[in-house]
């Protein structure tokens, strides 16, 4: 399956000034299968893999000192191989386990430049939350789940993907409901990689969900690994409350009866550290850059499709009978754009809403995109009303550009362009 961060890969890899790189992301998003596949791929040597979960005695080879030439030479006896500089990748999965090893990465960069280096691993944000980050020292790649482009390229939908990637300005019109399948498939089977590969390989929505399910209940059993930073119940009341409000202003209180808001808020931070869930706060958009206004914020899931599944709404609902909710479909549809633009921004994706008392003008996204003020809009139907985005462009006439991400079919209305939402993780 093609990841677009392939791409990021063979440029790293190429840079005169190449530092260690450590791609970080949520459990399942495909780290260790990506950069296996770009070892195998993209050097004239050997890939040279160590997974420090599963081969715990090679943490005594990390311990004594950082004294990278001897850690290199006893890898090489305790591989039976030989790590030739310049020519092979070493590629340390689940680093997180020794954290020797994570200490060890701010060396790599001065002392052995000429070794192409990549490290990954799961909870790294919270690993660093007890030893120093090797800040200047590491390039740093965030893994998301697939996009809607990169579903659609597994699915060899060329068409589809040419579509999505060629300038807006030269797609043909009409051709948004050739799109309708694919993203309702989308939506139920998400963007994580075993689920996209099961799909592929056997048409079976069922088995996809058996996939989520056993994703979900792997997450939840991280829980315990957060004690006794926070109670896994705590966690699991905000995991399954967050269903109920993505997309939607919040305050901590809403997401757990049984704790207090500061226990809610520590557990909220961890999911996001963890990148289960993620963040998006409320800017103000007087100007660049954009800085956080007032304590709103709202969540979004990591994976729409496991969204749909820890809702416990059933894919015929969606995929056969057509028949959710509009508040349901709206949260779909909102939970589809951020979890497109957030793998584009890199979650520098914010929102705006008036905090004075009484307001309630809200705008679902707002990002900075060449250097401007970005105000969008996700409508889940093909119609609604814009009455919060004609506000903020009256009010701000410095914006000169918003989008409205919809069903409906483009165009423009002065300065707001209509464009349909298959477009959300590619028009910028």
């Amino acid at each position: 399956m093609f990841r677009e961060k392939i791409h990021h890969l063979i440029a790293w890899k190429t840079k005169p000034n190449r530092k260690p790189l450590l791609v970080n992301g949520a459990r399942q998003v495909g780290k260790s299968w990506l950069i296996r596949h770009f070892g195998n791929t993209n050097f004239t040597g050997k890939l040279v893999e160590i997974n420090l979960e599963k081969s715990k005695n090679l943490h005594r080879i990390f311990r004594p000192n950082f004294d990278l030439k001897r850690i290199v030479f006893e890898l090489n006896l305790a591989l039976n191989t030989s790590i030739v500089l310049g020519e092979d990748l070493l590629f340390i999965d689940e680093i997180q386990a020794c954290p020797e090893a994570l200490g060890s990465l701010r060396y790599f960069y001065e002392e052995m430049p000429q070794l192409h280096l990549i490290v990954a691993g799961s909870l790294l944000d919270f690993e660093f939350r007890n030893q120093p980050f090797p800040v200047g020292r590491v390039e740093i790649m965030n893994l998301y789940p697939m996009t809607f482009l990169e579903f659609l390229k597994a699915r060899s939908k060329s068409n589809l993907v040419q579509l999505l990637e060629m300038p807006f300005e030269n797609v043909p019109q009409n051709v948004e409901h050739y799109f309708e399948e694919d993203f309702m498939l989308y939506l139920i089977v998400g963007g994580m990689p075993e689920c996209v590969k099961y799909f592929i390989e056997n048409n079976d929505l069922l088995g996809v969900k058996n996939i989520q399910n056993d994703l979900l209940y792997s997450y939840e059993q991280d829980f315990r690994k957060y004690q006794p930073t926070i109670n896994s119940d705590c966690l699991l009341d905000i995991l399954e409350s967050a269903t109920k409000f993505v997309g939607n202003q919040i305050i901590y209180t809403k997401l757990s009866q049984r704790f207090s808001s500061p226990t809610i808020k520590k557990g909220v931070d961890v999911l996001k550290t963890a990148r289960l869930l993620y963040g998006i706060h409320n800017v103000s958009v007087s100007g660049l850059p954009l800085t956080v206004s007032g304590k709103q914020f709202k969540l979004f899931f990591l994976d729409v499709g496991l969204l749909l599944r820890k809702s416990n709404l059933d894919y015929q609902n969606l995929y056969i009978k057509r028949e959710l909710s509009v508040a349901f479909q709206g949260m779909l549809s909102e939970q589809f754009v951020a979890q497109q633009l957030i793998a584009q921004t890199e979650q520098k994706t914010y929102y705006w809403a008036r905090t004075e008392s009484g307001a309630s003008s809200e705008i679902d996204f707002v990002i900075s995109n060449d250097a401007k003020i970005l105000p969008i809009e996700v409508k889940s139907g093909k119609s609604g009303s814009l009455k919060s985005l004609h506000y903020l462009l009256d009010k701000n006439p410095t914006i000169e550009r918003a989008i409205v991400f919809s069903h409906a079919k483009r165009g423009k209305l002065n300065t707001i362009e209509f464009i349909p939402i298959y477009w959300a993780g590619t028009i910028l």
